[in-house]
């Protein structure tokens, strides 16, 4: 548990640290005048785009579990599913802590069994990366044919090899789940559990489950509600509609919030400060973007935590001592 603090603490310093060299090289100046084209009304709906977009995730989870035969109401999935984001969003760190949670919480308040329950959050996971890379290659196209990059340096080099790492890690992932290979049992101790979780993933990832069709439809729809969200916080900063940069904007999100760093703090900020000033739009309007998505993500964060503690801390307790030694 110790070691999991330092750590934690270790890269919030350093996130902290990005964020205030970065933000002092721009000027709070910039930012602010950025935001000052900002309302009230836009900060609602972009807080009503979250909830959609953090909605559709909840609903991918649902369909998930109706596969494989445990059926739960998407009203008893909102808390858990916004309680795991909550951990995702402020301690990135520890590794599957939201998908250990979130397993908990179906085998101690809906009596779902181990292997459903593990295997829901894991597929949940293989879908939602996914997703999040399929819109990262493509924004990232989009940032290419459409922006005017000053730069294909060092900085740009190593984004691509990042995210071509991610991409290799995916096709594998698919080849050895297609081809019923083993992958899950690698991560646990417990082989015949892990053999078990590892059955109904396969059983899930077939070409004619209706649900795998589901569960890919319900991440396109989060990755729409993420674009609106995009294209409105881009027209709120004074921006216009961008579409096509609007696609870029989004990929560089999702690219910002792999790096483990406690609300994407620094790395997010950065990524869209390369983004806009490449599309013409200033470094600054990036920062301001990238503010605005933490300041909403974070009151959905915030209520997270407080649902986490109407679930109970034991559960959130065991995993961050069981699994954070």
């Amino acid at each position: 548990m110790a070691r999991r603090l330092v750590l934690f603490l270790a890269t919030l310093g350093v996130g902290a640290l990005f964020f205030v060299l970065l933000i002092s090289k721009l000027g709070w100046e910039e930012i602010a005048k950025e935001l000052s084209s900002f309302s009230l009304s836009m900060a609602l709906v972009v807080a009503l785009l979250t909830a959609i977009f953090l909605l559709a995730g909840a609903f991918r989870w649902k369909q998930v579990l109706l596969s494989l035969g445990s059926p739960v109401s998407l009203s008893k999935l909102w808390g858990p599913y916004l309680a795991g984001f909550s951990l995702l969003f402020f301690v990135p760190v520890i590794p599957f802590a939201s998908e250990l949670f979130r397993a908990g919480v179906l085998q101690k308040q809906h009596r779902i069994p181990f292997s459903p329950s593990m295997a829901s959050v894991v597929i949940d996971r293989i879908l939602e990366i996914t997703s999040n890379l399929s819109v990262i290659i493509l924004g990232g196209l989009v940032f290419l044919a459409v922006g005017r990059p000053a730069f294909l340096s060092l900085k740009m080099a190593g984004i691509m090899v990042f995210v071509s790492l991610w991409f290799v890690f995916l096709f594998v992932l698919y080849a050895r789940i297609f081809q019923r290979k083993s992958v899950l049992s690698l991560l646990w101790r417990n082989g015949s559990r892990a053999y078990e979780v590892e059955q109904e993933v396969f059983r899930f990832f077939r070409l004619r489950n209706a649900f795998f069709w589901r569960g890919l439809g319900a991440s396109l729809l989060r990755s729409l509600a993420g674009y609106a969200r995009a294209v409105a916080i881009l027209f709120a900063l004074g921006k216009g509609f961008a579409f096509l940069p609007g696609v870029a904007v989004l990929g560089f999100y999702y690219l910002g919030v792999l790096v483990p760093v406690p609300a994407a703090l620094g790395s997010h900020d950065a990524l869209q400060a390369v983004a806009f000033n490449t599309f013409g739009f200033g470094a600054g309007a990036g920062a301001a973007f990238a503010l605005v998505i933490r300041s909403i993500e974070v009151v959905f964060a915030l209520g997270g935590l407080w649902l986490l503690a109407q679930f109970g801390f034991s559960i959130a307790k065991t995993i961050l001592l069981k699994h954070g030694s």
